[in-house]
């Protein structure tokens, strides 16, 4: 077996959802040729017009791109536009034009005399405006554009530019605003509108863009959809999530790296010299248009009725799942067991031997949901795979009964993913809890050492495989580097491997044996044999520079590089400090400080619920029990409400999951606008909520239920659904003390809770 290639990805901001996505895709594609993958994060070349408190030293990832030479990487792959987007065309030619003579290749854009990788962005947003002209009858519509020093951007502005000429309506340079394709784009909304106060309709170049301006309608109660219809660019992973959900045009930068890394060795031997990804219009609330509307779902699919199985259109429905992944061989495993599935659910529905078969679903399910299939796809592409897999199969069915029985195993599969998602964010905190710890002790620990610096190191390098990364390496320069912004930037040609961790094992070298030539530093006898995907990050605090960290990681780790490099950054420093001298009480004091402000934010993360942002069982328990036992709350009354929705299950079967999770933040918002900031309310799990509140006298509770009963009418007349949203409450009271049991005061409101549900369903012969 030959040597591996080395590929290389330079990249923007590592922690940027675009970037993951494409560190994501590209990832993937080096599995599937068995490459060595090697991300260098250099942020964006620097530029004094963007220059603010928060970024002032992010110069010093601009040396990255420094530790790539001809001799470790074989071939580079760059983000170019989004690295250059704050400069000028010329300077991002120069900056390519001094890369070291090796294969590079554009990502995303393409640059004069470089082969690339590109969007088809025409096809997408071509769509999109025609949408928005002919199917929603809008001709004042705004343009909100990244950047002009980006090629994507300025072709994006000049296909929305040329679409509207095209079909009727004159060019207006009042309409356009520039943003630099991130969230922190509301002040250029905010002029767009003030300026054009009679648009219909905005187009954001990117769906972050789209995100900050929901923030600015939001502020200008404007209803996205009715008062303004809104459409993004990307299909971020964010934006089905987003209320309403975002009407965007699928671009995904996953995909795209995915197909360029894994044509590699065409664009080594020159058969290959650019080539395009297509992109397509994605239809959902933000346009004004019904997000449960499937048929074009169906169409995507190609999933037209047949009646034997083997006619399924099963390549339509993987190309829908997993777009360009589809061509390779990366998920033909997981399509195996798709198929597998769909012809058991196929042939379940035309016998209608639905209880026989429950079991044989239920595993072959969880068969697709063991394998990584989710970094492939995205949950709501595969809830409408199954919606349109479910619409399918009703067409065999004549009556109520086998409908029912349809619905019902449909509720199963449904549930099953449901959790399994569940599971995942659950295992997610987790490791952020991890994390939270890890940087707490990294720099903690270096104390008990009291000067003794390999012991320090080595406490610091056993942190690292308790949280998923693989390895890691440190490499310090021999001194010190002082870098201040405007410097040019002198390259140490070589660096020392000062601490390692793999696989569990752990090293600190000594000076004379740690020297590693740059040439060489993916290379060494430290490095695992197997392929790898690992990240480059700077050590460095201010105008000091102590040397790089390299860590072995997966996609699920990216976004943990930056701060584990931050921290190693501040632990490097207190410890170089220590070695220097011992008069710094002051200054360890307060790195020690930062470090537990970020293991508090972590902490609260943790605690709180993804989907409503309020509390989660969790962050209600300890919440709670610090307000019942302190001291000021000792012999007050408190109130804790139980309460549970009526009708989420109805909701979900008949209006969708988008429905369902909307009446689910409804309902947190319903609490919250009914309780204090000094209150607690969680989402308890599922579709139940508690809230605790201390009160100034007894028998607070009805007239606290009766607020929840006027606030809910309220948000119902304003949310406009086909359903009420409703809930059933009870409530315990009870006085502040250290004895109390928390649990107990749930059982009691929880009784109170069911005998409400009893009376509704004896009442009404449900409750919904």
């Amino acid at each position: 077996m030959g040597k591996r290639i080395n590929i290389g990805l330079l990249v923007d901001d590592i922690d940027s959802n675009f970037t993951q996505q494409a560190c994501r895709g590209a990832e993937l594609g080096a599995i599937s040729i068995d490459a060595n993958l090697y991300i260098f994060p250099m942020r964006f070349l620097d530029s004094r017009d963007f220059l603010d408190d928060h970024s002032r030293f992010e110069y010093q990832y601009n040396m990255i791109y420094r530790f790539i030479t001809d001799k470790n990487i074989d071939i580079l792959y760059i983000l170019m536009g989004n690295i250059g987007c704050r400069t000028e065309y010329d300077k991002q030619m120069e900056f390519l034009n001094n890369l070291p003579n090796m294969p590079i290749v554009t990502l995303y854009t393409a640059f004069e005399g470089f082969p690339s990788v590109t969007f088809n962005n025409k096809a997408g947003l071509e769509d999109t405006v025609l949408h928005i002209i002919n199917d929603h009858k809008v001709t004042k519509i705004g343009f909100v554009s990244g950047p002009l020093t980006n090629g994507d951007a300025v072709e994006r502005l000049n296909i929305y530019k040329d679409t509207i000429i095209n079909n009727g309506i004159e060019y207006d340079e009042n309409r356009v605003v520039y943003g630099n394709f991130e969230a922190a784009c509301e002040d250029v909304v905010e002029d767009l509108l003030d300026r054009n106060p009679d648009l219909e309709a905005i187009l954001f170049a990117s769906d972050l863009m789209a995100f900050g301006g929901y923030n600015v309608f939001k502020r200008r109660d404007m209803e996205i959809g009715k008062d303004i219809l809104v459409t993004g660019f990307d299909n971020a992973p964010f934006s089905s999530s987003m209320v309403p959900s975002l009407t965007t045009v699928d671009a995904s930068a996953a995909n795209l790296a995915y197909r360029a890394i894994e044509s590699t060795g065409k664009f080594l031997d020159k058969s290959i010299h650019d080539f395009k990804i297509d992109t397509y219009f994605v239809n959902r609330e933000s346009c004004g248009c019904d997000a449960n509307e499937i048929t074009s779902y169906e169409a995507t699919m190609d999933l037209t009725p047949v009646y034997e199985k083997e006619n399924l259109p099963l390549q339509g429905i993987y190309e829908y799942l997993f777009g360009e992944y589809s061509y390779g061989n990366a998920v033909k495993g997981i399509e195996e067991h798709i198929k597998d599935f769909l012809f058991v659910l196929f042939d379940t529905v035309k016998n209608r031997d639905f209880e026989n078969q429950k079991k044989d679903l239920k595993e072959k399910f969880g068969v697709i949901m063991q394998d990584p299939i989710l970094i492939y796809t995205t949950t709501e592409r595969m809830f409408n795979m199954l919606a349109v897999s479910k619409r399918q199969m009703e067409k065999f069915l004549d009556n109520d009964r086998d409908l029912l029985e349809l619905s019902e195993l449909f509720s199963m599969i449904y549930r099953a993913f449901t959790m399994h998602n569940s599971k995942m964010l659950e295992k997610r905190q987790e490791h952020i809890m991890g994390i939270s710890e890890m940087v707490n002790r990294m720099t903690s620990e270096i104390f008990v050492y009291d000067g003794n610096t390999e012991e320090a190191y080595s406490s610091m390098f056993t942190q690292f495989s308790q949280i998923g990364v693989k390895s890691a390496y440190m490499f310090s320069f021999k001194d010190i580097i002082k870098h201040y912004r405007g410097d040019e930037w002198v390259q140490p040609q070589t660096i020392n491997l000062k601490a390692y961790e793999v696989e569990g094992v752990v090293g600190v070298l000594s000076m004379q044996d740690a020297e590693v030539s740059v040439n060489d530093m993916f290379d060494n006898d430290f490095l695992p044999e197997h392929r790898v995907t690992m990240v480059l990050s700077p050590l460095y605090s201010f105008e000091e520079v102590y040397g790089v960290l390299l860590c072995e990681v997966d996609y699920t780790n990216f976004d943990y590089v930056t701060p584990i490099s931050i921290q190693l950054s501040s632990a490097l420093k207190s410890l170089i400090l220590l070695e220097k001298q011992r008069d710094i009480q002051r200054e360890l004091e307060n790195n020690l400080r930062r470090i537990e402000e970020s293991n508090n934010v972590l902490n609260e993360i943790s605690k709180s619920d993804e989907l409503t942002g309020v509390y989660n069982r969790r962050g209600f328990v300890d919440s709670a029990e610090k307000i019942i036992k302190d001291q000021k709350s000792l012999g007050k009354i408190a109130v804790v409400f139980y309460s549970d929705m009526d009708n989420l299950k109805m909701i979900n079967d008949v209006y969708g999951h988008d429905d369902g999770d909307f009446a689910l933040k409804e309902s947190a918002s319903i609490l919250a606008d009914t309780f204090r900031s000094s209150d607690v309310v969680s989402r308890f799990g599922g579709d139940e909520f508690v809230c605790l509140a201390v009160v100034d006298s007894e028998n607070k509770g009805p007239e606290i239920k009766e607020r929840i009963d006027i606030i809910t009418a309220n948000h119902n007349a304003i949310a406009g659904k086909p359903y009420p949203i409703e809930m059933s409450t009870g409530y315990a009271e009870f006085t502040c003390g250290e004895d109390v049991d928390i649990y107990k005061i749930l059982d009691i409101a929880d009784q109170m809770l069911y005998e409400e549900k009893q009376a509704k369903k004896s009442k009404e012969g449900s409750y919904r």
